[in-house]
């Protein structure tokens, strides 16, 4: 391979990895502007989505019903985290809904690990498709192209939902005034177990869409919650398409520095990146909030 078709390995096997972090940013982004809580358990929705769907299609269940029961499983993970743990200390401090968000990741962590034990699960591609395909010098699994597609439909479906519905215009009144929408009538409690479910059908659908291309494990979540979390931290934490471009560019930067330094050095960098911005935001480096203002 010339060193184009490496780039182009690198940056398309990136933004393959960087859609799920998208989608993980994005429901990062949706219940922090909704509820003001960061939610930790974000990464094992995708971790329950990878392994329902594999487990179902392994037993012989067809993969759009697999996909199906993934994601409405997903959706009832994030609706119940939020009825059963937030909703009952709403008004506690941040730091201890947090805390328990925490707490639940935790928990789905160790569920995952009791339900389908250490071993990794795979899944075959969707469609019955199998192989390879060649684009600007790059060599990619046939699944690469779902994961893309699907992707994009998710993430216009959900800017759909919040500028064409009325129950994503209340999702949006409320990330702007929560006080002010619950004058207005807008049902706040009602509002946030949306917007938790609809990340948990996000992530569960990013997690089974990927699952063919990576296993399937019970402590994945962690990885993908992070990193996740790091786009939408990249993207300002307040705007969907930000931490949609954010999560992106945190695969593609992972998989440069993973085929261009090392493996193991790929997470340092990411986490160093994060390192870097938030201290740049701070105001601790001599650049600071001034020059990014004017930016």
């Amino acid at each position: 391979m010339n060193d184009w078709s490496v780039l182009s390995q690198f940056l398309l096997s990136g933004l393959t990895t960087g859609c799920i972090y998208a989608l993980v940013a994005l429901g990062f982004v949706l219940c922090a502007n909704v509820s003001g809580v960061v939610n930790f358990a974000q990464g094992e929705f995708v971790v329950f989505g990878s392994l329902i769907a594999a487990s179902l299609v392994a037993a012989g269940v067809p993969t759009t019903l697999a996909l199906g029961v993934a994601v409405v499983t997903g959706g009832a993970l994030g609706a119940a985290q939020e009825r059963l743990t937030l909703s009952p200390v709403r008004t506690a401090p941040h730091f201890i809904l947090i805390t328990i968000t925490l707490g639940v990741s935790v928990l789905l962590r160790g569920l995952a690990l009791i339900i389908w034990d250490k071993d990794p699960i795979g899944m075959p591609q969707f469609g019955g498709t199998t192989g390879t395909f060649e684009l600007l010098g790059a060599v990619l699994p046939v699944q690469s192209l779902w994961v893309w597609g699907l992707t994009a439909l998710l993430f216009a479906a959900t800017f759909w939902f919040l500028k064409c519905t009325r129950s994503g215009r209340a999702v949006r009144a409320c990330s702007i005034n929560p006080y002010g929408a619950r004058l207005m009538g807008i049902n706040l409690g009602r509002t946030t177990v949306i917007v938790f479910a609809v990340s948990g059908a996000l992530g569960a659908l990013g997690g089974a869409v990927i699952a063919p291309i990576a296993l399937g494990q019970w402590n994945a979540g962690l990885d993908y919650g992070l990193k996740g979390f790091i786009g939408a931290v990249l993207g300002g934490f307040s705007r969907p398409g930000a931490a949609v471009t954010g999560g992106l560019a945190i695969g593609v930067i992972e998989l440069l520095a993973a085929g261009y330094v090392s493996s193991g050095a790929k997470d340092m960098i990411v986490y160093g990146l994060l390192l870097v911005y938030l201290l740049v935001r701070g105001g601790a480096l001599a650049f600071g909030r001034a020059a990014l203002a004017r930016i």
